[in-house]
């Protein structure tokens, strides 16, 4: 890329060395916006960046006192929450290596990921989570100390998030440069996160993903000019997923707000309060909102009906404008109405100021996708990959192509002899923990084989059709 003087691979070439140094650039910049929203008893919570700053801060000083080294494993058993942010970046700030594990795994999966990256330190969400570290202690020899988000383990090897942080506070007032000084030790190249994922053979292996990486893939997607501060944006996904970790760094990137919602039963309701311009998604949550739409329909035979004629309506003028025919008189007048009666309804249920969802982790199937076409809905799709980090976004011009848009800027996507995608790019994992080779495991002559079906159209778009069945 150094050779490349385009204006976008000069800015990729002069991103900030990691995501710390991204959230501390924003801190500075914009100190005192809104941050991140996050669900409290009796409503929502905001948190400005100062304050984002001081807990992160104080978080990352008590690792260094726990005594992480730079690269050393630490580990998140945490669900998706504003506490699951504040220890990703303390963990990022002092040096450590992230490694998300999802709290709802099987003993043996925690066991195993956990034994296999050699995780130092332990974000436990509970009590219970803290049990099953008790559980397979023998399995996990390598951890030290617990740090526990929620209550108190009456263990001394378990340490409260508020002890954690007041170790912090302790240890930077005996050492006030400590930060700053890991801050410089950390290395562009250095090792920042072990995204765990099954290699081509079905093994559970970490991919070993770089600052330079991630800082890579936050700037190239906020390249793209789809996002500001002024945006809202929604995540109602897990955290150890890869997108919802995209979607942080794009934050820091960019600025906007962030909206944490963890609680999966109240996904739709909560759209409703915080009222977001842009939802990240899985297409879970958009069949929910189906489905509560239809609900609120109710069962008599006139409002199914109506809907039924709004939806067709809706159709009809969906169609015109595609074709670029004007829509005027009666059709006009009767989208008007029933659109006010009924579609706007649905709209609703994502709040009032919705620009466009971006959906990753699947394709949404062609009947949802025409019906929330057809009530107003921009739904866009990404691609990527634990291994691979975002490789592809639709932009709103490419919302009726049915694809997941053209690759990030400074990333390069081919399809081989079979169909299946490959991708090439700074974001892409430089290998897998454990492996003396670096790359050749991972990578086929430089190119990422993600074992997914693909196909590129004649704009350049990608199309994901789903995993790559192999003959033979």
């Amino acid at each position: 890329m150094s050779g490349d003087t385009t204006p976008d691979a000069v800015v990729l070439e002069k991103r900030p060395r990691s995501l710390v140094h991204m959230f501390l650039q924003r801190v500075e910049d914009t100190p005192d916006a809104d941050a991140f929203y996050y669900p409290v008893e009796g409503g929502w919570q905001e948190s400005t960046w100062t304050h984002a700053h001081a807990l992160v801060e104080g978080l990352a000083a008590g690792l260094l006192a726990l005594g992480v080294e730079p690269e050393d494993r630490v580990a998140m058993l945490v669900s998706t929450r504003y506490e699951w942010v504040l220890g990703y970046l303390s963990t990022l700030w002092a040096g450590g290596a992230v490694t998300a594990i999802d709290p709802s795994a099987d003993d043996e999966t925690i066991a195993r990921v956990l034994g296999d990256c050699g995780a130092r330190v332990v974000l436990a969400e509970d009590f219970e989570t803290v049990r099953t570290l008790w559980r397979i202690r023998a399995d996990i020899r390598t951890v030290g100390k617990v740090v526990q988000v929620d209550g108190d383990y009456p263990d001394e090897r378990v340490l409260s998030l508020e002890g954690l942080l007041a170790l912090g506070h302790d240890h930077l007032a005996a050492n006030p440069r400590a930060l700053s000084q890991r801050l410089y030790a950390v290395r562009r190249d250095g090792l920042a996160a072990l995204a765990y994922t099954r290699d081509r053979d079905g093994v559970l292996r970490g991919a070993r993903i770089t600052h330079a990486a991630l800082s890579y893939r936050a700037t190239a997607v906020s390249m793209l000019g789809r996002l500001s501060r002024d945006d809202l944006v929604y995540l109602p996904l897990p955290l150890t997923s890869p997108y919802a970790q995209a979607v942080l760094g794009v934050q820091l990137a960019t600025g906007f707000a962030l909206a944490v919602e963890g609680r999966a039963e109240r996904a739709v309701d909560s759209m409703r309060t915080v009222h977001p311009t842009v939802v990240t998604a899985g297409v879970r949550l958009l069949e929910q909102i189906r489905a509560r739409a239809e609900q609120q329909g109710g069962d008599g035979r006139l409002r199914r009906r109506t809907t039924e004629r709004a939806l067709d309506v809706a159709r009809q003028v969906h169609e015109a404008r595609a074709g670029d025919e004007p829509v005027r008189g009666r059709l006009a007048r009767q989208h008007r109405s029933l659109d006010r009666k009924v579609l706007a309804g649905v709209r609703g249920l994502f709040g009032q100021r919705l620009r466009f969802v971006v959906v990753s982790g699947g394709g949404v199937d062609a009947e949802l996708a025409d019906y929330l076409d057809v009530v107003g809905v921009t739904v866009l799709e990404a691609y990527g990959r634990a291994d691979s980090g975002p490789v592809s976004v639709a932009l709103p011009e490419d919302a009726d192509s049915r694809t997941a848009g053209r690759p990030i800027p400074g990333t390069e996507v081919a399809i081989s002899r079979d169909g299946e995608i490959e991708v090439r790019g700074p974001g892409v994992a430089e290998g897998y923990h454990g492996v003396r080779r670096a790359g050749p495991e991972l990578l086929r002559d430089g190119w990422l084989p993600t074992g997914d079906a693909g196909l590129l159209d004649s704009e350049g778009r990608l199309r994901v059709l789903g995993r790559l069945v192999r003959r033979g």
